[in-house]
């Protein structure tokens, strides 16, 4: 028998038991198993809270963090979820140059959440607890996270040093579904357009003080654009056992992916066929393995809380190139570690004190082998590769991550608590090149990071919050290998010990404001400013090579408005509207495909990041004695952005655009049905652009000149049916 089939056998033997103690007479709570909108206000608010907490605990209403809450029931499953769910929220916008609605890239406060290598990382993503960012690039893979077993997703804006390295414009948090006292199993089916089909079941329950959940998903589709199917499939489980002063669960997740992957197309091809792919054949495909054991008991009047964990991804990527040799890239990311800390009630000066210290430490062993495939027009290079496997790069990094940390929270008065935090980070890196040793070398990176806050109740109904916080990025390995300009790196990247980056520094200054004037009515205010120091950035001087460096100033500065309003009759409407301004603050000459582009200067925008976001909707619940009626028809917008090699905002930028999509939903005891459209008017739009030459020339009319403005095509019009069974 397999791994992967004794895997799956043991936990369907887990699970069957759990889900058949006693008859499913009330609904289990987990996420997606119940869709029951009893407080239809919590089915959509994207409710933004002052909340504090620990790096492992839930969090509580007394340190300045703003975070948002976001309900997973309201977006589609299946890969694409956990971008779909945070594009609602203020501030975050979506661009996609994969050509994949699983791996899209996402700017949240200007810095970057995306599963593409190559693209610098500014935001961390933990699945309960663990950090779940691959350590080969910091990236993070969508695909691979179980979105339907999610019960709780939050999203932490800005630095927060608990954190640790990478949270710079956030972190998202995702905590899973547990077995409940009610066994719950459920079933479901979707289909939708182009050739989307999808299956999952789901089972819960208690037995003998043990509580168990287990979710199996696989799905399949063609793909909007022209050889760019995905298929995706999973198994992921949780045991645990809850006493009264102690819980311990443990975690299993197996993932097996490829996706096909149709890339950005140059604009005279768009204008003639938006679903052609450019490079047919390019593809990705990562087979995982994470177990996580994580508990919590009471000691010493307070919490201590921990977890360890074990994460196995073997990664394959494939680019077809035209002009320059094809990629297979090989790439194992194994990490271990662990996380622990303790929380203590006490008083200072006579008044409420809560510390928490705490410590983690994670070992990474990332092998990279890169081999290269001749095209018509381009040859393997002998003296680089090895003419018989066409082996090109053969390299490991054994990283270690440490860190120590501790936060105080003084409840000064009943409406004014001030926190205190502070974070001390050691990141080693030890790049070994096993083709070429010479290429050898060893990066140190250690970083003290403070914070401090207060928290300010005004009213029972109005709450306000002001903090500073410091943020630290160590380059990553793959970073740190591909830094040399006078030699930028074939993709997915040739490696070699090239000069050094400094790591990236961020100092935040935030504040913002919440009033909940109503039932279920609320709106929310914040404001922020990120000076950053050292920003790596990835330039391309062609569309197949390019390099790291570093920007010794950038800022990011802007406000978010987000808001409910509670109707009569179960209407509701909300919205939220952002601004950001991200924006170089030095001069500095970055490779383009462009000839003799301008120099980035202080003032000068980010590109593919919008300065207006938004958006809009009304929703309707209806209870009915034997089932719930509920639905959504939203908006988002976002206005123009100047495209990737245009730092100098010389030439035109990628038009702004807004989408509409429809959710219509009925739940009742055995069975649920959902209709979900996006895109509802089919706009045509693009979230990607660069400039880059077009070696293969338009597909039509006569030749452009050089270089070309490549886009990828948003999605079209498109209907996902879903059907639930509860037996």
């Amino acid at each position: 028998m397999t791994i992967r089939a004794a895997l799956l056998a043991a936990l369907v033997a887990l699970a069957v038991p759990l889900a058949a103690q006693q008859p499913d007479t009330t609904r289990a709570h987990t996420a997606r198993a119940d869709s029951t909108h009893v407080d239809s206000m919590r089915a959509v608010r994207l409710e933004t809270q002052v909340i504090t907490g620990t790096r492992l605990s839930n969090v509580d209403e007394r340190t300045p963090v703003q975070v948002n809450e976001v309900d997973m029931r309201t977006v589609a499953p299946g890969p694409a979820s956990a971008a779909q769910v945070l594009t609602a929220l203020p501030g975050v916008s979506l661009s996609d140059d994969q050509g994949t609605r699983a791996q899209p890239t996402l700017d949240v406060r200007g810095f970057t959440l995306s599963p593409v290598i190559g693209v610098p990382q500014g935001v961390s993503v933990f699945l309960d607890g663990v950090r779940i960012n691959e350590p080969d690039a910091q990236e993070v893979n969508f695909d691979l996270i179980p979105m339907e077993a999610v019960q709780s997703a939050e999203l932490v804006r800005g630095p927060d040093v608990l954190f640790g390295k990478n949270t710079l414009g956030g972190a998202l948090l995702l905590t899973t579904a547990r077995g409940t006292a009610t066994p719950h199993v459920a079933a479901d089916l979707d289909g939708g357009a182009f050739g989307y089909r999808d299956a999952r079941i789901t089972t819960s329950g208690m037995t003998n003080g043990l509580d168990g959940y287990l979710m199996a998903s696989g799905s399949d589709e063609d793909g909007y654009r022209d050889a760019a199917s995905a298929r995706t499939r999973m198994v992921f489980a949780n045991l645990g056992r809850k006493r009264d002063s102690s819980d311990v669960a443990l975690s299993l997740l197996y993932a097996h992916d490829r996706l096909m992957e149709a890339g950005s197309l140059p604009e005279s091809w768009i204008g003639v066929d938006r679903r052609a792919n450019y490079t047919a054949g390019d593809f990705f495909e990562p087979e995982l393995f994470y177990g996580a054991l994580r508990g919590q008991r009471e000691l010493f009047g307070g919490q201590l809380r921990g977890n360890l964990f074990a994460r196995s991804n073997d990664i394959q990527q494939f680019n077809v190139n035209i002009d320059a040799p094809s990629t297979l890239a090989h790439i194992r990311n194994l990490s271990g570690g662990g996380t622990a800390e303790l929380s203590l009630p006490t008083r200072l000066v006579g008044l409420p004190l809560g510390l928490t210290f705490g410590a983690e430490y994670s070992r990474h062993d990332v092998r990279y082998r890169i081999f290269g495939e001749a095209t018509a027009q381009a040859p393997i290079d002998s003296t680089e590769c090895d003419p018989a496997t066409g082996l090109c790069e053969n390299a490991r990094v054994n990283e270690d991550d440490a860190a120590l940390y501790a936060q105080g929270v003084l409840s000064v008065t009943d409406r004014l608590s001030l926190t205190a935090a502070a974070r001390g980070d050691y990141v080693r890196i030890p790049f070994r090149d096993l083709r070429e040793p010479a290429n050898d070398g060893t990066s140190t990176f250690r970083r003290f990071l403070p914070k401090l806050g207060a928290n300010y109740q005004f009213t029972d109904d109005v709450r306000g919050y002001a903090a500073v916080s410091t943020g630290f990025r160590a380059p990553a390995a793959l970073e740190l290998a591909c830094a040399d300009v006078t030699a930028p790196c074939p993709l997915p990247f040739a490696l070699g010990d090239d000069p050094p980056l400094d790591p990236v520094t961020v100092v935040d200054y935030q504040g913002g404001i919440d009033w909940d004037f109503a039932s279920g009515s609320t709106i929310d205010i914040s404001t922020y400013r990120t000076n950053v120091r050292n920003d790596i950035v990835f330039v391309a001087s062609k569309t197949t090579a390019g390099y790291f460096q570093n920007i010794p100033h950038t800022r990011r500065q802007g406000v978010e408005i987000s808001g409910t309003l509670a109707l009569p009759a179960g209407f509701r409407t909300f919205g939220s509207y952002s601004y950001l301004d991200a924006t170089y603050q030095s001069t500095v000459q970055l490779a383009s495909a462009l000839p003799n582009a301008a120099p980035a200067e202080p003032g000068d925008r980010f590109p593919l990041s919008p300065a207006h976001r938004g958006t809009a909707g009304v929703g309707y619940t209806r209870v009915f004695p034997s089932m719930v009626f509920d639905g959504a028809l939203s908006m988002r917008a976002v206005s123009s952005q100047f495209l990737r090699g245009d730092e100098a905002n010389d030439h035109a930028p990628l038009p702004g655009y807004a989408v509409a999509d429809l959710r219509l939903s009925l739940d009742a005891r055995h069975y649920g049905v959902t209709a979900r459209v996006s895109n509802l008017f089919n706009s045509r739009y693009d979230t990607f652009g660069i400039f880059a030459d077009n070696p293969e020339g338009p597909l039509a009319g006569p030749p452009l000149p050089q270089p070309e403005r490549w886009l990828t095509p948003g999605y079209p019009f498109a209907i996902t049916l879903s059907l639930t069974v509860k037996p």
